[in-house]
């Protein structure tokens, strides 16, 4: 049943012949975009929501003034935030809406390119000295990140820090909340502050990252110019299995496809995560084997 309520455009609408709002322009890209990253058709899509097809199409193609209704199902037939589909009406300046259209269905590699190619034109790295005492673990859920991290940090001599308990403790919450209460864009916004204080105090550190913040560009950029970073990478079983074996039940709580949409997650981000500047295969090598690799090159980083 479609509960937006909304009217359809007609296929011979003036509508569609006027210059588009830059709001709903932006909007209808986004929807795509995320359309896209999930591998669903927009009839699939609109199944899932249970919206009109023919309304969504008017919204993808910049046409369609939703309801707030409309955008809520969307949002949960998508995996995201109200926010994340609604996005900044400041970013949808004429040349942002000509980026988005030259960067529009480019695969993850591609798009991770661009944003390297970006940061080598206007970003200013990190001097090498000052990275390579200041190293950072990716990876998803059950990589091995906190206990690898911790370890190789005490061997070395270095602090150790858990970037999503600086998050909590600047939201004064745990981060189950964090993500209830307020969404994924504004745990974002305090990935991205909590990462900059790490930065701006330039002591030499591990820290121990969440596994999406390969997904919010401009902060994994920050990461990779300022740190030394390790990818523990591990197969989607792995990871489901560490994570059950810590005492973690939540994964296949009421979620019968978890394990479907773990590997998707890893597929979607395995571009990302392979743009750090080492990769330890946690599977391949073992927990014990894998834990002497990052040892090794934290050591190597705090030597010098």
């Amino acid at each position: 049943m479609d509960l937006s309520a909304q009217p359809e455009l007609p296929e011979n609408s003036p509508a569609g012949a006027e210059a588009k709002d830059p709001f709903l322009a932006a909007l209808g890209e986004r929807t795509r975009a995320l359309r896209a990253r999930r591998g669903m058709t927009r009839k699939s899509l609109a199944k899932a929501a249970e919206v009109s097809e023919r309304h969504l199409a008017n919204v993808e193609m910049g046409v369609g003034n939703a309801s707030v209704q409309f955008l809520r199902q969307l949002a949960l037939a998508l995996d995201c935030s109200l926010a994340e589909l609604v996005g900044d009406e400041s970013a949808s300046s004429p040349e942002w809406l000509m980026i988005r259209e030259i960067l529009r269905g480019r695969s993850e590699t591609e798009l991770a390119e661009a944003r390297a190619s970006l940061v080598t034109m206007f970003g200013a790295p990190a001097s090498d000295a000052a990275r390579r005492q200041r190293i950072a673990l990716i990876g998803l859920r059950g990589a091995g990140k906190s206990s690898l991290g911790r370890a190789a940090a005490e061997r070395a001599g270095l602090r150790f820090v858990e970037l999503d308990q600086r998050v909590e403790e600047v939201a004064g919450m745990p981060l189950a909340d964090v993500f209830t209460l307020h969404g994924e864009a504004w745990y974002r916004r305090l990935e991205r502050e909590a990462l900059e204080k790490l930065v701006a105090d330039r002591r030499p550190l591990v820290v121990a990252t969440g596994g999406g913040i390969v997904v919010a560009a401009d902060t994994y950029e920050l990461l990779r110019r300022h740190f030394v970073t390790i990818w523990l990478e591990a197969t989607p079983e792995d990871h489901w299995n560490r994570v059950v074996e810590q005492g973690d039940g939540r994964p296949m709580q009421g979620q019968p496809a978890a394990m479907a949409r773990l590997r998707e997650i890893l597929a979607e981000r395995a571009p990302l995560y392979g743009l750090a500047h080492h990769t330890v295969d946690t599977s391949a090598l073992g927990l014990a084997k894998s834990r002497e690799k990052v040892e090794a090159i934290v050591r190597a980083a705090a030597s010098h």
